[in-house]
């Protein structure tokens, strides 16, 4: 079963994105900010995280940054989920190494299907 890491500062999304993800079979873990995220990937393997750029403490493009720099991290595809959807961002996120940007609001079913495209390309070196 494919382990997947959310990470919003909102629950409501972070929930709505578990059960979503849960109802296709995914286990999903959830954090509510970037540095929940850098201390779950010590202890857990995920195989893929969702990040939202706005959070608390240490944000999104922080923890994909730290993700990215390590070595025993950095092939986890992030994907970047928030409300700031600028051109600049969405070119830090690919700088970064994040795979998709996606722009609250979205569509749930959008944002499975993308999720399945990108776990399906593991190992392909594609960015999406």
């Amino acid at each position: 079963m494919q382990k997947i890491l959310v990470a919003d500062d909102e629950e409501d999304i972070r929930m709505i994105i578990k059960f979503a993800l849960e109802d296709r079979g995914y286990k999903v873990i959830t954090a509510s900010d970037g540095s929940e995220v850098l201390g779950i990937v010590r202890k857990e393997k995920v195989d893929l995280i969702i990040l939202d750029a706005a959070m608390p403490k240490t944000d999104g493009y922080e923890a994909c940054k730290r993700l990215k720099r390590d070595p025993a991290t950095k092939n986890i595809p992030v994907v970047f989920l928030t409300a700031i959807d600028l051109q600049k961002d969405k070119l830090k996120s690919q700088r970064l190494g994040a795979v998709k940007f996606i722009a609250k609001p979205f569509e749930i079913e959008a944002l499975i299907e993308e999720i399945a495209s990108i776990l399906n390309n593991i190992g392909s070196g594609e960015r999406i």
